[in-house]
């Protein structure tokens, strides 16, 4: 008999990990980090607890998961703004997300356990000073080519656009308000007026 084990399907494997984490995403907007059991996340995932735990050894493990890719997310949205010919129909573009629903209670479910969980904390720390670097220095790059006035320094701005979007999403999480890029757009012409 043969000791070579089968190979592993790597499609099927991240296939797997996507409906866990989906489901997972599921039961947490619904119940909260601490509201939703493995079992629960199990059967919306439509996997075995058996196959879950042996993607996931906890929930925990889960949950920094999770925070992990929607910062990598925030980040890689970013990224596409820097690189962007349009940086400023980019910005509005990418800050779509911001209406995202399910993303919005995920993002602030994910800063609510920052307080309690260290590890979550250090991901949110790191991942937001990598974010609001990379942003102040996109803001002064686009200054210094007199793309955008300077009557705001970079720190100013992104703090500005920060808060923005943080405000905007604690009222889409907590009310009926809907997601305006209206609203958005006019925000960004008024902080970003260009360089005369």
């Amino acid at each position: 008999m043969s000791t070579i084990g089968r190979p592993v399907n790597y499609a099927a494997r991240e296939a797997k990990i996507e409906r866990i984490i989906n489901g997972a995403i599921q039961c947490f907007v619904k119940k909260g980090f601490h509201g939703a059991g493995m079992a629960e996340i199990s059967r919306a995932a439509k996997v075995s607890q058996a196959s879950l735990y042996q993607y996931f050894s906890s929930k925990s493990e889960l949950i920094l998961e999770i925070a992990k890719r929607y910062f990598s997310r925030d980040m890689n949205a970013l990224k596409r703004i820097v690189d962007a010919d349009d940086f400023q129909a980019t910005l509005e573009k990418e800050a779509h997300l911001t209406g995202d629903r399910v993303g919005t209670v995920m993002y602030l479910e994910i800063l609510a356990e920052s307080s309690r969980n260290s590890e979550i904390k250090e991901i949110v720390i790191n991942s937001s000073a990598e974010l609001y670097d990379l942003s102040c220095s996109m803001f002064k790059k686009l200054q210094d080519s007199d793309v955008i006035d300077r009557h705001l320094t970079p720190e100013q701005i992104t703090h500005f656009i920060f808060a923005y979007i943080d405000g905007v999403s604690c009222q889409i999480a907590t009310t009926d308000t809907k997601y305006s890029p209206d609203m958005l757009r006019l925000f960004i012409q008024a902080l970003l007026r260009p360089s005369s």
